[in-house]
């Protein structure tokens, strides 16, 4: 049915063509019958051409995978030839029109040695452009550009075969083409006349009467080194910006002097550009420039390059690099934090660190995040609409909160301090009592407590946490304490048996316990609540799952 349906219908018969192979063989040949009558071949070349393109990639595919299991035969396949060479189109732009694609691994003509298939296809390519500069003339390859899936091969091709008449034919007119095809075009063919005849090629190139914008464009396509660099800055002068504002940075075909590219497309508004050359020399395990790598970060932030050009990967190997190094100015690092918070997440390998570390030994700068986010007890409940500004600060201050790991009293050598912990709760209850964050300070406080260290005489963390969790002014930090551990567990799989659960009751009595015996009253309570919830939802889940047998 289905084959006697399309047989009236081009666009049906066209979508059938292309699955031939999964036809029972008398139906397939019925299919090859039909084609080859009068009724398909003598239609015009645009009505067969699809049909003839579809038989084609058939054969293809059927001649390189000849030795699979699901292969058509070779009498199989030598039929669908004999009705293609009937469907195979005269006019050489639709001949040759699907030798131009981006899919080059449909048109190999064997399995294995990619390398040697390719450079079949691409003498294959310069055959075909051969054959229509010498019978057809320029235009039509112009033609051919504007029909193919990818005219920068075209244009490359061309740029291999062609005698140096055709240079005048591409350049400059169609490096700023309205027609893309035709500008895909020139960017293969100076790609290809610089690969086979080099810089001597590009110097002699007469360049009179060629504005400004079209010898950017034109170096544009030639390597990112050095050598193009310096051409710029002798051809342009001070009009560098028309090459450096149009040129597509590919860092690894740069081998030295990336200093000079990252500085003029710093210059010229391209910092997420440079930002890919910045970890190109962190990729070579090379120093980065501190200065022009905070630049870079902080310039990137504005709208003189599109999002989608920025690399979050780049962005946090490079902010990484500069937290490792011990030179790099805090008050710089603190900045680039700031504005990449969003991407400095555990599950990439990162972290603010620098800004973690000064919440934890500034309290200023913590109370100030806290009232970023909080309004004041002392406020009046308003309405009033905050700013995008604003709502992005809040944001990134409430981020930071929420993933704070490092916690007061942290020394840098990993060592952990008493004595700074109690100074600096004691400075931040000070100013928060003043500003109206108390209560939620503290929360905050308690959450990151739970990061602290065992004590280094064994109690499971150090004393000096246990002594600020257990005063009599720390409800609120025994809260947030509590409520961190509880959320630190994360997404688990519930075992019926309630034994995790049963686990943690456990380990938490037994906190408890120890924190009754060192004179915790308060923590221990604290302690006590999360073991019996523990031990309550372990229960749950288990009468949950009996409940579940017995109705099943």
């Amino acid at each position: 049915m289905t084959v006697e349906m399309a047989e009236h219908d081009i666009a049906k018969l066209e979508e059938i063509t292309g699955h031939l192979d999964d036809l029972p063989p008398q139906y397939l040949e019925k299919v090859l019958e039909h084609l080859s009558a009068e009724d398909i071949t003598g239609k015009a070349e645009n009505e067969r051409f699809p049909l003839w393109t579809s038989l084609t990639e058939l054969i293809l595919k059927h001649e390189r995978f000849a030795d699979a299991k699901w292969a058509l035969s070779p009498d199989l396949v030598s039929k669908i030839k004999e009705t293609a060479n009937k469907l195979a189109p005269q006019n050489r732009l639709n001949l040759y029109r699907r030798l131009f694609t981006d899919r080059d691994i449909e048109l190999f003509e064997e399995k294995g040695n990619w390398q040697e298939q390719e450079k079949k296809l691409e003498e294959r390519r310069q055959l075909a452009i051969k054959e229509i500069l010498d019978n057809e003339g320029n235009d039509v390859i112009l033609r051919l550009a504007d029909t193919v899936e990818s005219p920068w091969k075209v244009g490359f091709s061309l740029g291999v075969i062609a005698e140096s008449e055709i240079d005048s034919v591409v350049l400059p007119n169609l490096l700023e083409s309205e027609n893309k095809n035709l500008v895909q075009l020139a960017s293969g063919f100076i790609c290809s006349r610089y690969a086979s005849r080099g810089w001597v090629w590009v110097d002699e190139i007469d360049k009179t009467g060629w504005t400004d914008s079209q010898i950017g464009r034109f170096l544009s396509y030639l390597p990112f080194t050095v050598d193009t660099w310096r051409r710029a800055k002798e051809i342009l002068g001070e009009s560098e910006v028309a090459y450096w504002s149009t040129v597509v940075v590919n860092p690894y075909q740069a081998k030295d002097e990336m200093y000079v590219a990252i500085d003029k497309l710093l210059e010229y508004g391209r910092p997420n550009s440079a930002i890919r050359c910045l970890y190109r020399i962190l990729h070579d395990k090379q120093p980065l420039d501190k200065t022009r790598t905070i630049q870079a970060l902080l310039s990137a932030l504005s709208p003189t390059e599109p999002v989608s050009s920025m690399d979050g990967y780049y962005i946090v190997e490079i902010i990484k690099s500069l937290q490792d190094d011990t030179t790099t100015n805090l008050d710089d690092l603190a900045r680039v934090e700031w504005a990449y918070l969003q991407l400095l997440e555990r599950d990439r390998g990162a972290s603010p660190k620098t800004l973690e570390n000064r919440l934890a030994s500034n309290p200023g700068f913590f109370c100030e995040v806290i009232r970023y986010v909080y309004r004041s007890k002392k406020e009046p409940k308003t309405e009033r609409k905050r700013s995008e500004q604003e709502k992005t600060i809040a944001t990134n201050a409430y981020q930071l909160l929420r993933e704070w790991r490092t916690p007061p009293g942290t020394q840098s050598d990993g060592g952990f301090s008493k004595e700074r912990l109690l100074e600096w709760l004691k400075s931040v209850k000070e100013l928060c009592e003043e500003s109206g964050h108390l209560e939620v300070a503290l929360t905050h406080v308690g959450n990151v407590l739970i990061h602290c260290p065992p004590d280094p005489d064994g109690f499971w963390i150090n004393r000096g946490a246990a002594e600020a969790l257990n005063a009599k002014d720390a409800e609120e930090m025994r809260n947030g304490f509590a409520t961190a551990i509880f959320n630190s567990r994360g997404v688990h799989w519930v075992d019926p048996s309630g034994k995790p659960e049963m686990e943690l009751s456990a380990k938490y009595k037994k906190q408890a316990e120890d924190a009754e015996n060192a004179g915790y009253q308060r923590l221990t309570t604290t302690m006590r609540g999360l073991a019996d919830s523990y031990a309550n939802e372990a229960s749950r889940i288990i009468d949950e799952h009996q409940e579940e047998g017995g109705d099943s």
